[in-house]
């Protein structure tokens, strides 16, 4: 029985996918399909925090299991306005090439300009689409995660200093994956987001840029390995 590193997802404009919410960017995310986000320049915004790894976790090795990978970018849908809610998600490979069920470990951290909601799900290929799997496995359940509150554009949450979005939020959880004995059931996780841009006063005018930024590291134990 051995603890094996399974994939680590970051934000991108590639396989990160966008849906009208939380709920279809996951749908989407799951299918690859739908609109990819666009790549937010940090540099313009040197307030906000910046996920990265360690300067030299940059080779694959056997204590560097995901070194080889890129760090996350900033992401949004633009053009950016003032309460604007934005929908993201990303989905990990296919699991199921062995009929033995597995623990995964799942790892999220994250950083968002502003308001944000997450949620991790495991969906299932149902004929050609994948659909969320049901029941969920404990663990994941409808656990939806919040940090801020989620802004009402006619009378809601203003920015202004001290900001109020500043903190890196991280969580983790456990959960295993259902019985797949003749190994033809075939499941994705996926991590999926909703993130609002709060309102700026007026007056005084002043820019407001919106981002999201995001690591999933994924492990895995292969039951009875």
């Amino acid at each position: 029985m051995a603890i094996q590193p399974f994939q680590r997802l970051v934000s991108n404009t590639s396989s990160v996918r966008l849906g009208a919410d939380r709920d279809q960017a996951a749908l989407n995310a799951a299918n690859n399909m739908g609109d990819t986000p666009t790549s937010i320049m940090h540099a313009q915004v040197p307030v906000w925090a910046s996920l990265k790894k360690f300067d030299n976790d940059t080779t694959v090795q056997t204590f560097s299991p995901f070194g080889g990978l890129l760090n996350p970018e900033y992401i949004w849908d633009q053009p950016t306005s003032e309460g604007q809610t934005v929908a993201f998600a990303i989905a990990a490979p296919i699991v199921g090439a062995i009929a033995t069920p597995s623990d995964f470990s799942v790892v999220l951290v994250a950083f968002a300009d502003n308001a944000m909601e997450a949620k991790i799900e495991l969906f299932e290929l149902i004929g050609d689409t994948f659909v969320k799997a049901a029941p969920q496995p404990a663990g994941l359940d409808e656990f939806l995660l919040v940090a801020g509150e989620p802004n009402m554009p006619a009378e809601g949450l203003t920015e202004t200093q001290p900001f109020n979005w500043q903190d890196i939020r991280v969580y983790s959880t456990v959960f295993t994956s259902p019985p797949n004995p003749d190994n033809t059931r075939r499941f994705r996780i996926v991590v999926s987001f909703e993130v609002t841009n709060y309102l700026v006063p007026n007056p005084p005018q002043q820019p407001n840029p919106a981002g999201l930024q995001f690591m999933v590291d994924i492990y895995r134990n292969i039951l009875g390995s």
